[in-house]
């Protein structure tokens, strides 16, 4: 399974522990799906998770960095634009396009387009319900 992650769920991941964001990264972590980013979405992962100024301690955040760079299927990016409504969430959508993913995971659905039939985009719930699926149907 593939899917883009968008950094608001890298973020509520690494502040706490305990929610679900941070379920996402623990099965990213044990390989149960592949990541899909483009030097963009990499890009704003560094600068909102590693640059600003945040609660994130260091070595969380660098060692999810460091995991992303180094497992993570990196594609270019697609030129089609103006298919979200707010246009930094552009280069999540279009890594998922190219990149061939099954899932875009975001906690904002309402700025990316309602009918995509290619993608699914999904919140933390729905994502977890796809990948306690996919690993139960695994064993």
């Amino acid at each position: 399974m593939r899917a883009v992650i968008d950094t608001n769920i890298f973020i509520a991941g690494l502040l706490n522990s305990e929610g679900g964001s941070s379920k996402i990264i623990n099965y990213f972590r044990n390989d149960a799906f592949e990541l899909v980013i483009t030097h963009e979405v990499f890009d704003e992962y560094l600068r909102a998770i590693h640059l600003f100024d945040n609660d994130i301690p260091a070595e969380k955040s660098e060692e999810l960095l460091e995991l992303v760079f180094e497992r993570a299927i990196k594609t270019a990016p697609i030129n089609p634009r103006g298919m979200c409504k707010d246009p930094d969430d552009e280069k999540f959508l279009t890594a998922a396009i190219s990149g061939h993913a099954e899932y875009l995971v975001t906690k904002n659905k309402k700025d990316f387009p309602s009918h995509f039939s290619e993608i699914k985009i999904v919140n933390v719930r729905g994502f977890l319900q796809a990948l306690e699926t996919a690993t139960h149907s695994s064993l």
